[in-house]
């Protein structure tokens, strides 16, 4: 029997909402940081035991999650294309930037190896009510890393890339997918179940930045794969192109508005979208978000998240919390 997550984004009603939460495995929980006293961030993600222990930690401590994500990196694609990014203190780094890399190099696809041991160990220990999430970037939003490294100057490099030279532009948009789909792929054949996209800086485009851009390399990136997928365009304001968008959930940012999203993607399971900085206050507050949102999504297929990753600062009886209220 599928586990509840599975059921969802299969498009099954339940009578119970599934839960789990985007940087869930690492920096807010407290064995986490016990485990980054003795490695850097570099050695848990290149180490599959490693990435495994710390993909299980929130699943040991909160039994009720439905989902695990693996512990690894979007950049790690960029990695494979060789940009050299380093993760010193945990923030990355990158060596190399597009300008700096030939669109005909070779892909080194060793770098996705990690990632496929780890999800082969952890699907073997995972309880069998939980599903397994692989995950990677989207096209934009790793193109424009390896543009510019940051986005301190607004993706300057990556917006003027799309504007003077945009056939090269294009040309990197697709490779980068190709590369990210094969990824995908890997995580599949290694035990994911479901997969995300992160478009993490998908709001630092214009609407029609974003609908030439970002979308069509995101459908490229997750067409026709063999699992459900979840796309998350993390933006203001999502248009209204997405409702054909071949995916099974969209998993809608904190500024957004779920009604909204409700109403305008009627035929797409719907994931978020508590808002993370919630999680650090009031608990009556906390509890007037959570019922608001569950008050929202009734009779509709939603997964219950927040809008953005747990920020590190988080008490884990904040998502305790969420946990016994949405599964109460």
């Amino acid at each position: 029997m599928d586990p509840l997550l599975l059921k969802v984004l299969n498009g099954v009603r339940t009578p119970e909402t599934p839960v789990w939460f985007m940087r869930q495995a690492g920096r807010f929980l407290p064995e986490y940081r016990e485990i980054r006293k003795q490695y850097a961030f570099d050695q848990v993600l290149n180490d599959p035991q490693l990435s495994k222990k710390v993909t299980l930690q929130p699943i040991q401590r909160f039994p009720k999650l439905d989902g695990a994500i693996i512990f690894s990196d979007i950049l790690i694609v960029l990695n494979a294309l060789g940009c050299n990014v380093s993760f010193e203190h945990g923030s990355p780094s990158i060596g190399r930037t597009l300008d700096q890399i030939s669109l005909n190099d070779p892909v080194d696809y060793s770098h996705f190896d990690t990632v496929q041991a780890a999800l082969k160990s952890t699907r073997l220990d995972l309880p069998s009510h939980v599903t397994l999430i692989g995950f990677a970037g989207a096209p934009w939003t790793l193109f424009a890393y390896a543009c510019d490294g940051s986005n301190k100057n607004g993706w300057k490099k990556a917006k003027e890339l799309l504007t003077q030279k945009p056939l090269e532009a294009e040309a990197w948009l697709s490779k980068i997918s190709r590369v990210t789909r094969d990824l995908l792929l890997l995580q599949i054949a290694s035990g994911a179940q479901v997969v995300q996209l992160f478009d993490s800086w998908a709001g630092d485009l214009s609407n029609d930045e974003y609908l030439s851009w970002a979308l069509p390399y995101a459908e490229k990136t997750l067409k026709d794969l063999k699992v459900p997928r979840i796309y998350f365009p993390k933006m203001q304001e999502i248009p209204v192109q997405l409702q054909s968008f071949d995916c099974e959930a969209l998993s809608i940012s904190w500024e957004s508005s779920l009604l909204l999203a409700r109403s305008r993607f009627s035929t797409k399971i719907l994931q978020g979208n508590l808002d993370p900085k919630v999680l650090l206050g009031d608990e009556n507050e906390l509890d007037k978000h959570v019922q608001a949102i569950m008050e929202s999504m009734k009779n509709h297929g939603h997964i219950f998240n927040l809008g953005h990753g747990i920020l590190p600062q988080t008490n884990p009886k904040a998502i305790q919390r969420i946990l016994d209220m949405v599964k109460s």
